[in-house]
């Protein structure tokens, strides 16, 4: 059937006066600034353990990592883009981590944000090298996210393992008096191996070889360490203290059995034993020692930490379970004031901002990176003490006299 003229004149009056409303400099606008906004965005990508036991390093970092989104938000985000955060679960299996990069990548990541470990993340930070996109750890101690190991494109937000060590030996020896050591060295991760190392070398610097009566091994996994403890009380002369490198839930089998075993010495350890969480297996312990970049349980003398508390607790419903969260709002501080710096988010030109990072201010300290390490090599750190089952500040700061040399880096 024809149709009628009338019906023809009438769609095309109609699309005249369609296009002719769409070329009204209102309606253009209007286009143009929904256009803007949605092209303001910024993806940044973190490829974490949502599930798993790396949850206990991965989550309260990742956590903090979208308090300082929501933070930066409010002020504009980044570059005048807002901050969206995509995820992909590794579920703590190191063989997952690549394919959790590629994920957010493909997301439209212009940014990814790895695990605390470099055993287990580390496939992570290769696959966005891969992909030219910077890769920044949650909290690792491991300087292999860097230009020797992974590639240029690579930091970490946390300090190398061996800067705890030397930070520790440091401290015992001259703030504390302590004369003579014993070392519990948990073989199971680059990262426990590094930080006894550290301590190792940093030792027997201040101290002497003699001044190191032992060094014991033990995996994370064992279920007893009763022959490493039968030699520690055979010595002749008893430690003055114990460094153990560890990390839950080893760590804390490891230092039940030394106190039930009568050994009362003070005990030390890295970052990586900070919080509460797990101290309920160790009942009654003290005399423990952990260096951390704040306290996060209400202890802190930084206003700027017991701030970022509160935020937590008002997002999350909860505080952090331990001082890793502190690493996870850097790693966000950092990459926005390096892109800001480089005035663009392309990752070789923020790489080399953040490589002109010196004693840079950020979330409970300070940062440095230079283009041949991109983790922090020496240290200043919040001394927490395990007192009446609690994580408490000493209220005192050290400050490592000496960094980490380069070549020590790579060793453990």
């Amino acid at each position: 059937m024809k149709e009628p003229s009338g019906g023809s004149i009438s769609r095309e009056a109609t699309l005249n006066k369609l296009l002719t409303l769409l070329a009204t400099p209102v309606v253009m606008l209007a286009l143009a600034t929904t256009a803007a906004a949605v092209e303001k965005k910024l993806i940044i990508g973190l490829a974490i353990a949502q599930s798993g036991w790396l949850t206990a390093y991965d989550g309260d970092p990742s956590a903090a990592i979208q308090l300082a989104a929501d933070d930066f938000n409010k002020t504009g985000g980044i570059l005048g883009h807002k901050i969206e955060l995509v995820f992909s679960d590794n579920k703590s299996d190191p063989t997952l981590a690549y394919n959790a990069a590629v994920e957010v990548i493909e997301k439209g990541a212009k940014f990814v944000l790895a695990s605390c470990d470099f055993d287990k993340g580390g496939a992570s930070a290769v696959a966005a090298q891969e992909r030219g996109i910077l890769v920044m750890s949650v909290c690792s101690g491991s300087p292999k996210w860097g230009p020797v190991g992974v590639g240029e494109l690579a930091f970490s937000t946390g300090h190398a393992a061996q800067a705890d060590g030397y930070l520790l030996a440091e401290w015992a020896y001259k703030s504390r008096g302590w004369k003579k050591a014993y070392m519990l060295r948990d073989t199971t991760l680059t990262y426990t191996r590094s930080q006894c190392f550290g301590f190792e070398q940093r030792w027997k610097e201040i101290a002497g070889d003699a001044a190191l009566l032992g060094i014991d091994e033990f995996k994370n996994a064992d279920p007893s360490i009763a022959t490493q403890i039968a030699r520690i009380k055979a010595l002749k002369t008893q430690p003055d203290v114990i460094f153990i490198c560890s990390y839950v839930p080893g760590g804390a089998t490891a230092i039940r059995q030394v106190r039930a075993a009568g050994l009362n010495q003070p005990m030390m350890t890295g970052v990586a034993m900070d919080g509460e969480y797990w101290l309920k297996g160790v009942p009654g312990l003290e005399k423990f020692y952990v260096p951390v970049p704040g306290n996060v349980f209400g202890f802190d003398p930084s206003k700027e930490v017991n701030g970022l508390v509160e935020r937590f607790k008002a997002k999350h419903g909860k505080p952090p379970t331990s001082a890793l969260a502190i690493f996870g709002y850097r790693a966000l501080q950092m990459y926005k004031t390096a892109a800001e710096r480089a005035g663009t988010f392309d990752s070789q030109a923020v790489r080399k901002e953040l490589e002109k990072f010196k004693d840079e201010p950020v979330m409970g300290g300070i940062a440095s990176f230079n283009e041949k390490v991109h983790i922090q090599d020496r240290i200043r750190a919040l001394i927490n003490e395990v007192k009446d089952g609690k994580m408490q500040s000493t209220g005192e700061y050290y400050t490592s006299e000496k960094a980490v040399p380069y070549d020590s880096l790579f060793k453990e």
